[in-house]
């Protein structure tokens, strides 16, 4: 369903900047109907109407432009599911009931709360059917029936269903997981009109009084909000479209709009896009799901457009409004969203048909671009912080919430673009999409249903995509700092801040990053899996920026953009070496520090997990320079930072530097488990017999455990106990020998 402005539409049919637009006023008229209507309509389903399954569907009416009067009757044929002693169905107040017959026989019946009631005596067994006809007539409500006049001389009277007002004009069962399976629509009118519905149009019968009867048939299941009429003085334009799973077949494409040569030439060429839009989505989605009937369009002033099975109803043409409802065809009509929490499965799917057919025909778009478009339905859902694009189960009578622009259409589509990226593989995405269609053809589906066939589609969970992106709230901002830790090598830190935060705290998943440069863009992939995550790629080049997701897949704000951070003054340098005897010495110079908590030295074997492995306070000699050391951690190549703690609890990092070692010991160290629980299994080799001395040191340099060992030339194996008495944390096993070398290793603690 889609709304736009008319004028825009007869002036800019073919450009872009109108299809923004178009788009930008797309999602306006559930709201706009409802602006008057000022008692809200408690829309509600007994549930004793799910006794009963309805099979087919006669409408035998009569309607007249300019008029929002319809008579005539409804015959529905339905299945008893369990025993039935009241027959119900949905029907305004102001429509009159004149006769009801069940099965043949006139029935007694009453009408409240816009209901029918028809008991039956006996009840009707589970396994028969009932028949239900009802003749009635009158005056619907201007939300469910449009008439008029248009300044262009078009007389019109038009129906409009989705979501609760089927029963403004008809008797119906308003529940979606009901299809009807086939329907015959007749609709009586002047002679002067066409009627435009549902299916095939098997015939005209010429009647008296200037009259003519116009008979529509589909064989197709649909759901209850999708009969329609559109009567008005028509023009007829055909074409064909030509899908090659049918070729040479063609489908036939029944276009009605006001008897204006003048409108007619103006709109030409946009109805001349409609057969290539339903070959392309044959391609993509699977074959046009009513080919053997037909599609069209009917104009009417509905505020939009809404997208009835095989024949749309539209208050003018444009591109984007005519390749989203034609998508609806597949999303909404053929699969039905099972409940309105799900709307997204038809408004989100057809918002982004408007998006492929940019994609994926660019000669019929040549001023349009699809990451502006793309970046458009970024924008509308980024316009607020926070709402869903499933509907909470508290709004799923509430119209303006189920229609909600930014969520169900412009962030529905956006999340659909992103889900294609985080497969990284179009023809899984458009596999996924086939298969929807296939396994829920003429039935409907739960958004769970999609997610399902998406994981089985690709072998993959999407728990956490759907839950952050469809059930969560909000939208990440991306902040990146980067680092150069030597010529080869960037570092790339990625933080997020979140709109919605104690909805959804962090958005997990893939991210390009396009490290800007004087000698050459490149672009990675990153998958983030938590905060503050640090990536490492080899790099040459010299870095002057990063555009976080260049190609605009990922619903996003940008940050900040910072370079590798500007030390304060009170650090004045920090450097490292290894001695011979494979012991490190780190050390740094400071001044100023009167404002420091104090120091956390912290170390990493890959330069992109840290852990921390001592405290130092500091000196707190102010104006003055100092300087610190800390001497035998690991012998083998590793990265070194200081964590600066101020008062207030802000962190200042510093650079990073990396010490390799170069000596060669006499002596081989390996420990298991690591991480340990409680027993550690040590190894060492000794190049003779030596007298060492064991210790287990804290992260702040505390000596907690302490032994002495005699061993033999060679490899020696013994295990410490009793482990589980330290904290979790991470530790230092320290050996000294009786010659003086020192050899350490890490370990963590559980």
């Amino acid at each position: 369903m889609k709304n736009l402005i008319s004028i825009l539409t007869l002036l800019l049919y073919f450009n872009y900047s109108f299809a923004q637009h178009e788009n930008e006023c797309s999602k306006k008229r559930i709201s706009a109907l409802h602006n008057n209507y000022t008692q809200r309509v408690q829309y509600y389903q007994y549930e004793s109407m799910n006794k009963y399954d309805v099979k087919y569907l006669k409408l035998d009416i009569a309607a007249e432009t300019g008029s929002n009067n319809i008579s005539g009757s409804a015959l529905t044929n339905s299945l008893v599911k369990q025993s039935l002693d009241t027959f119900i169905t949905e029907l305004r107040s102001t429509m009159i009931v004149d006769s009801i017959l069940i099965n043949g026989d006139r029935k007694l019946y009453t009408q409240s709360n816009d209901h029918i009631f028809v008991p039956l005596s006996p009840a009707v067994n589970s396994g028969n059917y009932i028949n239900a006809l009802i003749y009635y007539h009158g005056t619907s409500n201007s939300y469910g029936v449009y008439s008029g006049t248009t300044s262009n001389g078009l007389n019109y009277v038009a129906t409009v269903s989705e979501s609760f007002q089927a029963r403004e004009w008809f008797p119906c069962k308003q529940i979606l997981t009901d299809k009807i399976d086939s329907a015959d629509i007749w609709v009586t009118t002047s002679n002067v009109n066409k009627v435009g519905s549902n299916g095939v149009l098997e015939g005209i019968d010429a009647l008296p009084n200037s009259k003519v009867r116009y008979r529509w048939k589909t064989n197709y299941p649909m759901n209850y909000y999708m009969p329609s009429i559109a009567v008005g003085n028509y023009m007829e334009y055909l074409n064909y479209a030509k899908p090659a799973a049918i070729a040479p077949d063609s489908i036939l494409i029944q276009h009605y709009f006001v008897d204006d040569s003048a409108y007619f030439n103006s709109i030409r060429t946009i109805l001349d896009m409609t057969p290539a839009f339903i070959e392309k989505q044959s391609e993509l989605y699977g074959l046009y799901p009513f080919s053997n009937e037909k599609y069209g369009h009917s104009m009417a002033t509905i505020g939009g457009g809404m997208e009835h099975q095989t024949m749309t109803t539209l208050t003018n043409f444009g591109s984007a409004v005519i390749a989203h409802e034609l998508g609806h065809q597949w999303f909404g009509d053929n699969v039905t969203c099972a409940r309105w929490n799900d709307i997204w499965l038809n408004e989100g799917f057809a918002s982004y048909s408007e998006y492929l057919m940019i994609e994926k025909l660019p000669s019929l778009f040549p001023s349009n671009n699809p990451a502006s478009y793309m970046q458009y339905f970024h924008s509308s859902a980024m316009s607020a912080a926070n709402g869903s694009v499933y509907v909470p189960d508290a709004s799923v009578y509430d119209e303006n919430r189920i229609f909600n622009g930014r969520l169900s259409y412009d962030k529905g589509a956006a999340i659909i673009h992103n889900l294609r990226f985080e497969m990284q593989n179009d023809n899984l995405f458009f596999a996924t999409l086939k298969n929807y269609q296939t396994a829920f053809k003429d039935s409907v589906a739960t958004a769970e249903d999609f997610r399902q066939i998406a994981e089985n589609t690709c072998g993959r969970s999407f728990t956490d995509f759907f839950n952050q992106w469809y059930y969560g709230e909000g939208y990440p901002t991306i902040n990146i700092t980067y680092f150069k830790p030597n010529a080869d090598t960037i570092l790339l830190l990625v933080n997020e801040n979140t709109s919605a935060p104690t909805v959804t705290p962090f958005f997990k998943g893939l991210l390009e990053l396009k490290i800007n440069s004087l000698q050459g863009d490149t672009t990675v992939l990153v998958n983030l899996l938590a905060n503050n995550q640090v990536f490492k790629f080899a790099y040459k080049k010299n870095p002057n920026n990063i555009t976080i997701d260049p190609n605009n897949w990922v619903l996003n704000q940008t940050g900040t953009i910072a370079n590798e951070i500007i030390l304060p003054v009170n650090l004045l340098s920090f450097e490292g070496y290894a001695d011979n005897n494979c012991v490190f010495h780190l050390q740094w110079k400071t001044t100023n520090e009167i404002n420091l908590v104090n120091y956390e030295l912290e170390y990493s074997n890959d330069g992109l997990n840290y852990t921390r492995i001592a405290s130092v306070f500091p000196t707190f000699l102010n104006n003055n320079i100092y300087n610190y050391n800390y001497e035998n951690f690991n012998s083998k190549p590793a990265y070194f930072r200081i964590k600066m703690i101020e008062p207030n609890g802000n962190l200042i990092y510093s650079s990073f530097i990396i010490v390799n070692s170069v000596c060669k010991a006499n002596y081989t160290l390996e420990i298991i488990p690591n991480p340990v629980v409680n027993e550690l299994n040590i190894t060492l080799q000794l190049a003779e017999k030596e007298e060492i001395t064991i210790r287990i040191i804290n992260s702040i340099g505390q000596t907690v455990t302490k032994m002495k060992k005699s061993l033999d030339k060679g490899f020696n194996n013994w295990t410490i106990y009793d482990l589980n008495k330290l904290a979790a944390g991470t530790y230092l096993l320290q050996l000294e020998t009786n010659s003086g070398s020192t050899l350490n290793k890490m370990f963590i603690k559980k």
